[in-house]
């Protein structure tokens, strides 16, 4: 090959930063022979973009609307060599040479992402500008990650949770008494890594029998457009599941789950207005018949920095304080009791959360696509690839422990006793 072009990020072999971080790396550059170009351009860029398409009918006659959005974040273009309007051109001679580049990332980069419709993603692209010929390019994507430090969220993410839902079967003369559903967490707030208390009391005073619980973890996401006509379009993704056991009719028994959380993007509802990521621990009874099964859910936050054993407080009235990039990168001192953190670690904060480890998020669409053996696979309802290249971005997943349990239903509408784990043999609950 006549040319050959790495990209190699400083210190950094995940190619994973948080918004506010200093992007650095260098351009290794190999020819073989005499290349002849305008210039040498190196960009580094970062945006959002959805597309997809709905199909309709009217008067007998099928057609097929495409709707598309984007936001850029990012967007740096430096010239290595060269200019674009050089007018003459400029040999290359053969051999190695290496070029370094250094980019602000900026602190309202929202997370790197890859859906069915839509995605965020940040590159870094080399293009040897050629006249009259295609440009000759080079492309490393990396990941950004949102700074979403659960401790500044809100107060409320580390409260308990509850909800609970009752269904009466039958008709009047025949009605029965109902089955009543309770879903409790013991905090609404988590980090990947982490295992997700799930409290479950089932109450079944009526004849039908529950023949499976169900409990999941469920990423929604919801694509928008841009005008003239703008539209919305909704993704729900399992990220983590589990199956529990079965509650007889008549009687009443309770539960508690481990639901694992897997890699995955942070919560983000503000920094990106055409992509915007939710989730929701779910809980669904299968009952016997041809009865409809019956689901409730809970909304929780998933954070890229976990909850600290000491509260944080802040002041009344003031919003979260944001990222101070030069302090930060500075090294400074903590300026108040809260502190400033190294945006590479803003989890640091806290000495007794050690360092992540970064993993991909398998539930992603291209991560979807390469563990997939089958040629079609239908689980992905992608109707516009956005390009043909495929990018898993890295999330942290922390090794700290999970949040217990609370410890009373009667008092506390929360899940009492041990945990039960859905894989093993046996009685996972407590009859009541």
């Amino acid at each position: 090959m006549a040319v050959t072009c790495v990209i190699d990020f400083d210190n950094n072999p995940y190619g994973t930063y948080f918004a506010g971080q200093v992007l650095s790396g260098r351009v290794t550059l190999s020819l073989d022979k005499v290349k002849y170009v305008k210039a040498i351009s190196l960009t580094i860029s970062g945006y959002a973009e959805t597309r997809w398409s709905e199909s309709s009918t009217t008067n007998g006659k099928e057609s097929s609307e495409t709707y598309h959005g984007r936001e850029d974040y990012l967007a740096s273009l430096t010239y290595l060599m060269g200019s674009d309007a050089n007018p003459s051109q400029i040999s290359i001679e053969p051999g190695i040479r290496t070029y370094n580049f250094s980019c602000p990332i900026p602190a309202i980069c929202p997370s790197s992402f890859e859906g069915s419709f839509g995605r965020v993603r940040y590159a870094v692209k080399v293009a040897l500008v050629r006249p009259w010929k295609f440009d000759n390019t080079f492309s490393r994507y990396f990941t950004v990650l949102k700074v979403m430090d659960l401790n500044y969220d809100s107060p409320l993410l580390r409260m308990p949770a509850h909800t609970e839902i009752q269904k009466t079967y039958c008709c009047w003369p025949c009605r029965s008494e109902p089955l009543v559903l309770q879903l409790a967490l013991p905090q609404t707030g988590f980090v990947a890594g982490q295992n997700i208390p799930v409290g479950v009391l089932v109450t079944n005073d009526s004849a039908i029998k529950v023949e499976e619980l169900k409990v999941r973890l469920a990423m929604l996401v919801c694509y928008y457009s841009q005008g003239p006509y703008i539209r919305t379009k909704n993704e729900r993704i399992v990220v983590s599941k589990l199956k529990g056991d079965e509650v007889l009719r008549h009687c009443k028994k309770q539960f508690t789950y481990e639901l694992h959380v897997p890699a995955t993007p942070p919560t983000c509802f503000n920094l990106c207005r055409i992509i915007q990521i939710a989730y929701q621990v779910e809980l669904e009874a299968k009952v016997k018949g041809l009865h409809m099964n019956q689901t409730l859910a809970i909304p929780v936050t998933i954070g890229s920095v976990p909850l600290s054993e000491q509260v944080i407080h802040q002041p009344r009235g003031m919003m979260p304080q944001p990222l101070d990039v030069n302090t930060l990168e500075g090294g400074g001192a903590p300026a108040n009791e809260i502190g400033f953190r190294e945006v590479s670690q803003p989890w640091a904060v806290d000495p007794n959360i050690p360092p992540p480890n970064y993993e991909a998020a398998l539930h992603m669409r291209d991560a979807q696509a390469a563990a997939s053996t089958e040629p079609d696979n239908r689980e992905r309802p992608n109707t516009l690839p956005l390009d043909g290249k495929g990018f898993t971005p890295l999330y942290p997943v922390f090794n700290i422990p999970s949040p217990t349990a609370p410890v009373d239903w009667e008092q506390n509408n929360m899940p009492l006793g041990g945990v039960a784990n859905p894989n093993s043999e046996g009685d996972k609950g407590t009859w009541l």
